[in-house]
């Protein structure tokens, strides 16, 4: 699930863990849960037995398959079901009272019912449920023995709620550090993207400062020489246009055509790798239609990113490609090399190329998409797609 938060991932790699002790306490509680099978009413076994081992054990497989809402779901349903056991066990316990060194086989493992609390919950409530379950263990120990020997009810109360707090502290000290991640990469990726956007306008600027600069002295110059004409009064009112755009800023809604896209990117590309092969198709139904400048900025600054990913890192002999191919209602850009390539998946967060760059400017693009293809040995491809909102089907 590359696209999941470091929350979700660890919420996850918890579930799992859980599900694993919960087999495990299965195993290792099975003889004790027969031993005090006859002690309870033939009810109460069978249900809580099912109860609570079916979600914890079905946990494992919920971690793969469904979202990170329905876990929870799932995880609120078995600390409910774990809480019910508890609280049943007295009216249902029909003796013989356990043995001084004898426990509640329900009472054995409230700290991996609260561990899993930690994928859902917030964490005042799970202590608040840690210390409830852990006390109430006690408790029915307490009343189910014969006789509890010289350890006060409160001194157990107190190594429960101490002794299963450990584990649950660190559980929700795991799943806090993801939400402090995605809190840091989120606002690392913002802080980039301002800055890569900036660079884009300034680059931009300088651009349309050089062909307006172009479009001035072109037009004194003409006066100087020949005065007034028709032909100087359209170049005039021409350079005014561009000085009017220059002073307002660049419109994130002006429309360029299929062209104009295409040399833009040409440039932007040029600036990376002037020998890069670049191969650009226009279909015939698309040359009326145009695409906006925000669009255009984000295709060619994420292309521009992948041709450079791949010049650093695909290695001295790399071939690389781009193909263009501008439709009706869609535009696709593929920046290909038959270089080192790599595994996405291990690419680590803090790597803000592939991150940003690419795949976060192409998500914040309405219609945007970035896919990333490679293998280590295999070369990488990266495919960038935009399709109007109005055009996605």
């Amino acid at each position: 699930m590359p696209n999941t938060s470091a929350e979700e991932r660890l919420s996850r790699y918890m579930a799992r863990f859980a599900s694993a002790g919960a087999f495990a306490y299965l195993v290792l509680l099975a003889p004790q849960i027969a031993g005090q099978f006859d002690r309870l009413y033939a009810w109460y076994t069978t249900v809580f037995v099912v109860t609570v081992f079916g979600p914890a054990l079905f946990l494992s497989f919920a971690s793969f398959r469904w979202s990170i809402g329905r876990i929870r779901a799932l995880v609120t349903a078995l600390a409910a079901a774990y809480l019910a056991a508890q609280v049943l066990w007295l009216p249902a316990f029909d003796g013989p009272p356990l043995g001084v060194t004898e426990s509640a086989w329900i009472a054995m493992f409230p700290g991996l019912i609260t561990v899993t609390t930690a994928i859902a919950w917030s964490n005042r409530a799970i202590f608040a449920y840690l210390v409830v379950v852990a006390s109430y263990g006690q408790v029915l120990n307490y009343y189910s023995r014969i006789d509890h020997g010289n350890v006060a009810l409160v001194a157990d109360i107190a190594f429960g709620v101490m002794f299963c707090g450990i584990f649950t502290f660190t559980v929700t000290l795991v799943v806090r550090t993801g939400r402090v991640l995605d809190t840091t990469r989120t606002t690392a990726e913002a802080q980039a993207a301002a800055a890569a956007a900036s660079a884009a306008r300034s680059v931009e600027r300088e651009r349309f400062d050089a062909l307006i600069h172009d479009d001035v002295m072109s037009t004194l110059l003409s006066a100087a020489r020949a005065g007034n004409s028709p032909a100087l009064t359209a170049q005039s009112a021409t350079a005014l246009h561009r000085l009017d755009r220059l002073r307002s800023g660049i419109s994130s809604t002006e429309q360029v055509d299929p062209d104009g896209f295409v040399a833009y990117l040409r440039s932007a590309l040029a600036e990376v790798d002037d020998h890069v092969a670049i191969t650009a198709a226009v279909d015939d139904a698309a040359r009326d239609a145009t695409l906006p400048m925000d669009a255009v900025r984000a295709l060619s600054a994420s292309a521009t990113e992948a041709l450079r990913n791949s010049v650093r890192h695909a290695g001295e002999y790399a071939a690389r490609t781009v193909e263009v191919s501008v439709a009706a209602d869609s535009v696709r850009i593929a920046v290909s090399d038959d270089g080192r390539g790599f595994d996405p998946g291990a690419v680590a967060p803090h790597r803000l190329g592939l991150a940003v760059s690419i795949e976060g400017r192409m998500r914040q693009l309405p219609g945007g998409s970035a896919e990333v293809a490679s293998k280590p040995g295999r070369g990488t491809t990266v495919t960038l797609t935009y399709r109007p909102i109005g055009d996605a089907s």
